[in-house]
């Protein structure tokens, strides 16, 4: 349901103005109505509002640099204790924080810098002692018979030709009585590309580098170490440094992580106090003053009332008048609106959030989905044994994520629900993994076996999507009774009554009442028909035949239950196939395990459409703002998104 709300007007003195809004943050429940165009724009021209926008939005660039994100564990100690010792209200104190952020800044990137240019160095270095290690010893060979050796980057594909090229030139070169001499060792680099070590006399290498030169290939100069030795003669060398740079990553980084430990919390703490200054500085602009008198209007739960008064009351006595009222309609677009659902439907609320709240007074559906969402996804699952495995999922979800994520928590409890009622459905169709059950218990299904009863389950899925979308017509006809839109009214009870007529027709046609149902058909359809010319527009005849086809829609409940039953039911079939072997249980279980998700996911989306188009297209409309109180962010809700 949507909560009560009150329209607050608070009257005080301009010298409380500051305490008032920063009690009214505390108490957290106060929803001051500032237009999204006022802001920070008619303040903009403040230089110390725009230092702590600025402020802001570096402090967070550094918790990102740091990849600090720990908000839930901010000791608000902390915070309080920053509060006291920093004055926001002072630009001179302002100044010193920006000093104090650009030169951590800069620190933090000098640290960051060096730990990116170490990984590199490692990278690379391990890189050069393969090679190196790859070459040395043809490398000191040949340097020992006097050779001229270079190292070139080539593609793979030339080599042979390169090689052949470089052997006929050498050749030519060479006294007919003296031996050629070319040898060359190679090293892949990847899909095309090869280090080749060329060795030559040392009167042929300048003919080499013509033809290397020729061939497009690049020269490849071994790296040297920090000592200045090329790592092909000295690898040792390299190898050392493979043992000291890696240490010297782990210290930078544990200075990083020590850091980030440090200030990562200190920031947190600053950012939240300028966030919240500069909160209570848009209502200070809010403020609407004349002389010494300053007044703030907004909107708040009608069952907060008496606490909110009795503690201004008690915080400014005489000092503060307050005058409350009920919204009037003309302001009902206007205000926020607050959920307020039991405890069994609250989780539900998760549905609205994925698109705009309805408005102040209309209806809120949430209690209609917590009923018929986990009946529809129960229905399509059906089975006891995949019910069991989505009620121990939700419950050690629950437990883990009670505290931390209510969005979590909320989706957990909905999987919980979703598990009881395919429990239920997998006791009436007689289903536990597909036909295991019935083949290890002899189990029996309660109503139907629906891969053998198909056409009683179709019937009774198209007999929930009547009463499903009857109830979304009846409450748009409310909701246009409610907001006096005769048109809404007219057209939602010409459709409701059409299609009442077509239902009976359908029930009377196939002899399903023993009674004559002709008299209530002619009545209903042409009650309807009328409704529906007085709506005086021809879309009410086509809203009547598209609840016909959302009627039908509802099909689909039956259609993937037969299809995860009969995947169930394959899944068992290959232990008949292959016998009761590793090979004939592992198959069954694969089978299982993609039907549970499968299953799940299939239930939930095809759930959620027939909610989000076949019934909410009947009356809701998305027409409300959120309900948001000023207040101090506590806990997880520091977080920005």
């Amino acid at each position: 349901m949507i909560a009560e709300m009150i329209h607050l007007k608070i009257i005080g003195l301009q010298r409380d103005s500051k305490d008032l809004i920063e009690h009214i943050r505390g108490l957290g429940v106060f929803h001051v109505e500032i237009e999204e165009a006022i802001e920070y724009r008619q303040i903009a021209d403040e230089p110390m509002v725009e230092k702590m926008k600025f402020l802001r939005a570096g402090i967070l660039g550094l918790l990102e640099d740091l990849g600090w994100s720990d908000w839930s564990s901010l000791p608000q100690d902390l915070v309080e204790s920053l509060g006291n010792a920093v004055h926001l209200d002072d630009m001179a104190a302002l100044d010193e924080i920006e000093k104090s952020l650009v030169e951590f800044k800069g620190r933090l990137s000098e640290m960051a810098h060096e730990i990116r240019a170490l990984e590199e160095s490692i990278f690379a270095l391990k890189q050069v002692h393969y090679i190196a290690n790859h070459f040395y010893n043809f490398f000191t060979e040949e340097k020992k018979r006097g050779k001229a050796i270079s190292f070139w980057l080539v593609e793979t594909d030339k080599i042979s030709g390169l090689l052949k090229k470089v052997e006929r030139k050498i050749r030519s070169a060479t006294p007919v009585m003296e031996r050629p001499y070319v040898n060359h060792k190679l090293l892949s680099q990847g899909e095309n590309i090869s280090i080749m070590a060329l060795s030559v006399d040392q009167d042929k290498i300048s003919a080499v580098h013509e033809i290397m030169d020729e061939f497009g290939c690049i020269s490849y100069t071994m790296p040297k170490t920090v000592a200045g030795e090329s790592t092909i003669e000295s690898p040792t060398a390299a190898q050392m440094e493979l043992k000291w740079l890696p240490e010297r990553l782990e210290r930078a980084k544990k200075t990083l992580d020590s850091t980030k430990e440090e200030w990562g919390p200190r920031l947190a703490a600053l950012y939240i106090l300028i966030d919240d200054r500069l909160e209570s500085l848009i209502l200070e602009n809010k403020l609407s003053s004349e002389g010494e008198i300053f007044t703030l209007t907004g909107w708040m739960p009608s069952s907060e009332f008496e606490k909110v008064k009795s503690s201004l009351k008690n915080r400014f006595g005489e000092r503060v008048l307050i005058t409350w009222r009920s919204p009037e309609p003309r302001e009902w677009p206007k205000v926020p609106i607050l959920l307020d659902n039991p405890r069994w439907a609250k989780p539900f609320e998760l549905f609205l959030k994925l698109m705009p709240m309805p408005g102040y007074k209309s209806t809120d559906p949430t209690a209609f989905i917590a009923i018929f969402f986990p009946l529809f996804a129960g229905c399509m699952i059906g089975d006891i044994g995949y019910g069991l495995i989505f009620l121990l999922i939700g419950l050690f979800s629950l437990k883990a994520f009670r505290r931390e994520n209510p969005i979590l928590k909320g989706v957990s409890q909905i999987l919980i629900n979703i598990s009881v009622m395919s429990i239920i459905w997998g006791f009436l169709y007689g289903e536990f993994f597909g036909d295991l059950g019935h083949r290890l218990f002899h189990m029996e299904p309660l109503w139907v076996e629906r891969t053998h009863g198909i056409i009683p389950v179709m019937g009774f899925t198209v007999s929930l999507g009547v009463a499903h979308v009857i109830l979304g017509l009846a409450l748009g006809a409310y909701e246009g009774v409610k907001y006096k839109n005769k048109h809404h009214t007219y057209e939602r009870l010409g459709t409701l009554f059409t299609l009442l007529g077509i239902v009976l027709f359908v029930v009377g046609y196939f002899n399903l009442i023993e009674l004559n149902l002709i008299p209530f058909v002619v009545a209903l359809l042409v009650t309807g028909l009328a409704l529906l010319i007085k709506g005086g527009n021809l879309s009410g005849f086509v809203e009547t035949i598209g609840s016909v086809g959302n009627v039908l829609s509802y099909i689909r409940i039956a259609a993937i239950g037969l299809s995860s039953a009969i995947l169930a039911m394959v899944a068992t079939k290959f232990v008949d196939v292959l016998g009761v072997t590793f090979f004939g249980i592992l198959l069954a279980v694969l089978i299982h395990l993609l039907n549970l998700i499968i299953a799940i996911a299939g239930s939930v989306l095809h759930s959620a459409r027939l909610h989000y188009v076949e019934f909410f297209g009947k009356f809701y409309e998305g027409k409300g703002k959120q309900y948001k109180p000023i207040k101090r962010r506590r806990g997880t809700a520091w977080r920005k998104p």
